[in-house]
């Protein structure tokens, strides 16, 4: 089965020298950071108004703890639970140094990029081998009778399982129809959710490495559309279903002896994940250039601290949701 070739290249060469690089790259903006010089203590009412009126970038998402933690881990400079506009100016001065390879006081797009890509691709390496890490624990499970090969009528059980799941009518297709079903113990669940925090869509901040890379998953309505819905018509029907899981496990079987050993089973699984990321990695690079031209105010082809940290004050004014100057517990829920 082929692989991607960007891909399989990249993550190749990826598992070889990026913990050297990743250690080296955090050294040097430690080493960075300890030669900034300490900027203003906060934004100006200036400053700030005009930050808040600037709608380029992402939207304000809501505060989150595991947002927050994740903000102390990367900014907080002296583990007071609480980020000031000085540790943030600091932290962004940091990278900006260690993105200007060439020490000519701006950024030009390649320097831009490639800084990202770096951080982009050692997430694609570390979230690959999460998503490899729980795909042998699913080969293991979906293998009953412990002979280290999946067999069809193995397969099709988990699919039939799958399958009921989600067809709560029994009509035998899956569709806005179907009644959702909720165990007691999912209903629990439901219920602290909404009353505790609220989750956050963003793979940046988030501590599990397997949603660095957003796999389609039959754990949701819109996975199980993109993985069975052949007809694109918003429901999966019994013979989609199966036609496609019959398809996978054909293809998977290599040596086609009708079983699915732990390497084929995880193979396929690595092809369809390597796909993915050539698409988003693409797309992200891509995203990237458009940032940098955003942001080069001038338009000269080059940015400044000041152009570099426009996007950095806007951020920062959109996490203090209170708006007195820190980025704390306070904001949480805001």
């Amino acid at each position: 089965m082929k692989k991607t070739a960007l891909t399989s290249i990249a993550l190749a060469l990826l598992s070889g020298c990026m913990s050297t690089h990743e250690q080296n790259s955090t050294e040097q903006l430690v080493t960075t950071q300890q030669t900034v010089t300490q900027g203003s203590q906060a934004l100006s009412a200036v400053e700030r108004k005009k930050a808040e009126k600037d709608d380029r970038g992402h939207r304000a998402r809501p505060m989150t703890e595991e947002r927050f933690t994740w903000l102390l881990s990367q900014y907080n400079a002296d583990n007071d639970k609480q980020l000031t506009w000085a540790e943030y100016n600091d932290w962004r001065q940091a990278r900006f140094n260690q993105t200007d390879a060439n020490h000519n006081g701006t950024i030009d797009a390649e320097e831009y990029v490639y800084e990202f890509e770096n951080r982009l691709d050692e997430r694609y390496k570390k979230g690959r081998q999460a998503h490899v890490k729980q795909t042998n624990r699913r080969f293991e499970s979906l293998d009953k009778n412990d002979d280290n090969v999946i067999e069809w009528s193995e397969y099709e059980a988990s699919g039939n399982r799958i399958f009921s799941r989600w067809d709560t009518n029994e009509d035998g297709m899956i569709n806005a129809d179907d009644p959702k079903r909720k165990s007691a113990k999912q209903k629990s669940k439901y219920a602290k959710q909404k009353k505790g925090k609220k989750k956050t869509s963003s793979s940046w901040s988030s501590n599990n490495p397997i949603r660095y890379i957003k796999m389609p998953t039959t754990h949701n309505m819109k996975g199980l559309q993109s993985i069975y819905d052949a007809n694109e018509d918003g429901a999966v029907s019994r013979d989609e279903f199966v036609n496609e899981r019959r398809s996978t496990f054909y293809l998977a079987d290599v040596n086609k002896d009708g079983k699915l050993s732990n390497a084929e089973y995880l193979a396929e699984f690595e092809d369809r994940v390597d796909q993915v990321v050539d698409k988003n990695r693409r797309a992200e690079i891509k995203q990237t250039y458009v940032r940098f031209n955003v942001l080069d105010d001038n338009k000269d082809l080059k940015m400044t601290f000041d152009e570099f940290q426009t996007s950095g004050k806007r951020i920062f004014t959109r996490w203090d949701k209170n708006k007195d100057g820190l980025i704390s517990t306070d904001d949480i829920g805001k």
